[in-house]
């Protein structure tokens, strides 16, 4: 849960005292309840440091990857709270589109982050590099192909830069 997470991070207070600079106490409590109770999950993506999950106007979740630094991963935490805070109290949160615009930053500059759509974290890079596999070999260029996830068996692939075949590994 947000509230859960936030406490063990030390940040619930500093989140609290900003909603309440922002909507005022009444407002605030109302906000913070119903964030408070959102799911937070470990995500499996090593090139996104975080994101927030919603359908209409219900947040379902925000799913974090806690193999990031753990400063990164306190800001990765509060951008996506900017996101649950901007969609929880837009106007109609049916339209909300989970962008990066004049709501989400304001959230973010409140909750104590610069507003910067994307991060960056050296050790899910470190992390990605080590889950690479080689997966194909050009027979033309000898060329080799590492990725995460194998190419899928019985298709032919070309290698765009020669035009030769691929022989899947």
């Amino acid at each position: 849960m947000v509230q859960t997470l936030a406490v063990q991070l030390g940040l619930w207070a500093a989140i609290g005292e900003a909603a309440r600079l922002e909507l005022g106490e009444g407002r605030a409590q109302e906000l913070l309840d119903r964030a408070g109770s959102v799911p937070v999950v470990r995500s499996r993506a090593l090139r996104t440091l975080g994101s927030y999950v919603f359908r209409g106007a219900n947040p379902l979740q925000i799913r974090l990857q806690f193999a990031q630094e753990p400063t990164k991963l306190r800001e990765t935490f509060l951008h996506e709270l900017a996101h649950l805070f901007d969609h929880l109290g837009s106007a109609s949160a049916r339209a909300y589109r989970g962008g990066h615009g004049t709501g989400w930053r304001h959230w973010a500059q409140a909750l104590g982050i610069a507003p910067e759509v994307r991060g960056h974290s050296e050790s899910l890079e470190r992390l990605r590099n080590q889950r690479m596999k080689l997966v194909a070999v050009c027979s033309g260029c000898g060329a080799q192909f590492h990725r995460l996830r194998r190419f899928a068996q019985g298709r032919q692939y070309v290698h765009r830069d020669c035009g030769s075949k691929l022989d899947i590994l």
